[in-house]
């Protein structure tokens, strides 16, 4: 029962803050300075009687509490009207660009979880170790570096310098492929691939291992190690059972990075012209383009707020004095 209460809590704290979320996007884009249509006028691209026309086919001459109600009923029922400067469904913006975004940091964040806190384990075992000096130092690096500098490094080395992989884009302008599976399940796909997905490994590294390092070595000294060690077992044994205890803090970190991954890294994205979330998000703020960067931003903060929720379920199960305490 207390897991029962724990979770309504949760759930409706990540309800809230959604609605804060999305109100504050709602707020933001009605209080710039100027609207998506006054540079028209100004070109003298539309008159202001067809501008008028332009905005109440949007709905933008209504009062603004009749905007915010159809606003909040259109997000939370995933329609997300058409683009103001594509003239298309939204959606159709936002779905591929958020899949881009995916296949680029959501595999990169699994190979680094895996292999960093595996690593970060060993490391923290070996207290003192070559192993763990270089591996903090090199990590320490590569997270303190911003990314975008190392995908610039990337491309200066790789790119420019040796001509080994392609600078820009996700394919090739003469690539024409046809669904994700022939655009993904590619030799040039993949040969675009490498330096963000290598950009974005390391750059994630040194948080999962700084992690799962700390969290041995708090429990290498522990009673319970002490007595496995009586029993006879090896050490690589040892650190099984160490590591397994460390998961919590590892686990809780990668749901809320997952969270974080729906925002893009917008400076990789720019970096090497992928055509993800973020930059879809850069250009229709700079064009004013409401309905994208409201749906944008809206995935984006839903995401944070479901994979928060996730890693507090995952703590409260991983933990129940978690939720005994929260109660």
């Amino acid at each position: 029962m207390s897991f029962r209460r724990f979770l309504i809590k949760r759930t409706l704290i990540a309800a809230v803050l959604t609605l804060i979320a999305v109100s504050v996007i709602f707020a933001t884009l009605r209080l710039l300075p100027a609207d998506p249509f006054s540079g028209l006028v100004a070109s003298g691209a539309l008159t202001p009687e067809q501008v008028e026309d332009v905005r109440a086919m949007y709905g933008l001459d209504e009062p603004i509490y009749v905007q915010y109600i159809k606003y909040i009923q259109n997000l939370f029922t995933f329609q997300f009207g058409i683009s103001l400067t594509q003239q298309r469904p939204v959606g159709e913006i936002i779905v591929p660009a958020l899949m881009n975004t995916m296949v680029l940091l959501l595999p990169a964040l699994v190979v680094t979880a895996i292999v960093s806190s595996l690593a970060g384990m060993y490391a923290g075992w070996n207290r003192g170790s070559w192993f763990e000096q270089s591996s903090i130092v090199v990590t320490t690096v590569f997270r303190a570096v911003p990314i975008f500098v190392t995908g610039i490094f990337f491309l200066i080395i790789f790119s420019y310098g040796l001509n080994w992989l392609p600078a820009f884009g996700m394919r090739s302008s003469l690539a024409n492929p046809d669904g994700y599976l022939e655009t993904y399940l590619s030799v040039d796909f993949l040969k675009h691939y490498i330096l963000p997905f290598s950009a974005t490994v390391l750059f994630y590294s040194g948080d999962f291992l700084m992690l799962a390092r700390n969290s041995v070595v708090e429990r290498k000294g522990s009673e319970f190690l002490m007595l496995h060690r009586a029993k006879g077992l090896s050490d690589m044994e040892q650190l099984g059972r160490a590591g397994r205890n460390s998961l919590l803090p590892l686990v809780t970190y990668f749901a809320l990075r997952t969270g974080m991954l729906f925002q893009g890294v917008i400076t990789l994205e720019v970096v090497f012209a992928w055509p993800g979330i973020g930059r879809a998000l850069v250009q229709a703020i700079l064009n004013q383009d409401y309905p994208t960067v409201q749906a944008a931003v809206f995935i984006m903060a839903l995401a944070v707020i479901v994979m928060n929720l996730t890693a507090d379920v995952a703590y409260a199960k991983l933990d129940p004095t978690v939720e005994a305490g929260d109660v």
